[in-house]
This record gives C-alpha cells, sequence and structure tokens, in this order.
C-alpha cells in the first residue's frame, strides 16, 4: 500500500511541475521596461480600424505588463473627437489609440486631424511630450503633421517616433495610397527633408522597421524597402535607429503582430531593466 501511494505521490509531483512548466511557457517571463509619464500615440494606416494596432497595445498592458491601455481617440470625418478609456495619473506608459472613421483620408486631412487630437490631449490631460506610433500610412500622417507643426507653441513635444513599414518617399501620398512619378521628385525629396531638420529638435529619436519578403519583389508586399528606409535620408539632424526584417512573416499586414518588433519598440520607448 505505501509503496502504491509513493507512486501516486510521485506522479502527483511531476504533474504539478509540468502544470507550473506549462503555464510558464504559456504566460512567458518578459523584461521589465523604465515607467514613465509620457504618453506614446498610435495612427493606423490607411483603411486602418481601431482594431489595426489595438493588438500590439494589448500585448504591452496585458501580455507583457510594460505600459496601460489608457484611451481610444475617434476622430469623426467632421473632425469631431469622443474618447473612450480612463488617462492614468501615475507613471505606467499610458498608450494611446487614434482612429479616424474616414480611414481613406488624405495625409494632409490626417495631419490636421492628429493636430487637433494633440490639442486635446494637452487642454483636456495636460500632454506636454508624447512618442508616436505610426504604420504605414499612419506614419505618413505623423510625418505631415510634424512638417507643418512639430515643436510649435501650445502643442505637446514629440520626444520619439517609431515608423512601422513607413513608406517614406513623398510621391508616394500624392494619391491616397497609389504611387505615382514625379517629375519633380528629387526636389520634393530635398524640400521634405529639410522640413524635418527645421521642425524636429535635435535630440528627437526616431526608429525605423521595415519588411522584405525577400521574394524578389524588394517590399513587404505593399511598400518597398527602399521607400522605407528612405527615412534615414530624411531625418538627418536626429538619431536614427533602422531595421529590417526578412522573411514570408514580414509582410505589411504583420508588421505590429511580431514579437520581434514588439521588443524593438518597447526597448526603443521605454528600455529594458537591467
Amino acid at each position: 500500500m505505501w509503496k502504491k501511494s509513493l507512486w501516486m505521490g510521485f506522479l502527483s509531483a511531476i504533474f504539478v511541475a509540468a502544470s507550473v512548466f506549462i503555464l510558464i511557457q504559456l504566460h512567458g517571463t518578459y523584461p521589465k521596461v523604465n515607467q514613465g509619464a509620457t504618453p506614446t500615440i498610435f495612427i493606423h494606416g490607411y483603411r486602418g480600424t481601431d482594431r489595426s494596432l489595438h493588438g500590439m497595445i494589448r500585448r504591452f498592458d496585458q501580455k507583457y505588463d510594460w505600459a496601460t491601455d489608457a484611451l481610444t481617440v475617434k476622430v469623426s470625418p467632421t473632425g469631431d473627437i469622443s474618447v473612450k478609456g480612463t488617462y492614468p495619473n501615475d507613471k505606467d506608459n499610458p498608450l494611446i489609440n487614434v482612429v479616424f472613421a474616414d480611414n481613406r483620408a488624405t495625409v494632409t486631412q490626417q495631419s490636421l486631424w492628429t493636430k487637433k487630437v494633440l490639442r486635446y490631449l494637452e487642454d483636456t490631460y495636460k500632454v506636454t511630450k508624447f512618442n508616436a506610433v505610426g504604420h504605414s500610412m499612419g506614419g505618413g500622417a505623423w510625418v505631415s503633421y510634424l512638417a507643418s507643426y512639430a515643436n510649435k507653441p501650445n502643442y505637446p513635444e514629440v520626444q520619439k517616433i517609431v515608423f512601422l513599414a513607413v513608406p517614406f518617399y513623398p510621391e508616394e501620398y500624392v494619391n491616397g495610397d497609389q504611387e505615382v512619378d514625379l517629375d519633380n521628385a528629387s526636389m520634393i525629396h530635398t524640400k521634405f527633408a529639410k522640413q524635418m531638420e527645421d521642425r524636429l529638435t535635435s535630440s528627437t529619436q526616431i526608429l525605423i522597421i521595415g519588411g522584405n519578403l525577400e521574394d524578389g519583389s524588394n517590399s513587404d508586399g505593399e511598400v518597398k524597402i527602399d521607400s522605407v528606409m528612405y527615412g534615414k535620408k530624411l531625418f538627418t539632424n536626429q538619431e536614427v535607429e533602422a531595421h529590417t526584417l526578412t522573411g514570408p512573416t514580414a509582410k505589411h499586414s504583420n508588421m505590429h503582430e511580431l514579437p520581434v518588433v514588439d521588443n524593438y519598440v518597447a526597448k526603443f520607448l521605454w528600455g529594458f531593466k537591467e
């Protein structure tokens, strides 16, 4: 009898140990990041929705415990702002998801809405500094906003900017999401870079992440990697970190769903603790 009890106890111990191991594998153990009060504001790409970047936001909050899913700010086609969520008072890396109801609007229009959102955040929540994340055309909205309004009085100051699969050739934004050929493209590139140099402080930090499927397209399936990495020439007065992901997982719509991207972004925005 005692041998049977010993054997059952042994099996129970193995079961408990295996269960703990499985739980650890499922939930993972992740590095800690530095906490702060500076919010990070996300803008989705062309035809994006509130779900486009919320997966990343939710992982940062619930999976990794790196930040707080604070607000969803929706902008109507007429520019009216509605907000869902609670803005935290303590230092826990608040995240703000900006969603345009008219998700096919021009970059110029989106930059005007972005300006209105930032004005609202400063007036309502006393946001004076922020980090930015943009995917695809959402990065274009950030570039357009920064070229016109960055570091102007009475607007929050941008600290760090993350560009995920963002095309930086200006001609790619002339006609919505359709790339066009311009005879004066070189001149536009030069003017664009000069605007960034004049508007952004040298202390602003830039992270650029692009994808190359390595299938002969030299792209992530939608955006040429050359256009993405052109950002290194655009931001000549800032510290720029750039990464190219390769292989079949590095497709355009997957860029904000990859664990390696999560780690790049978290390390850049907040830094991992030792």
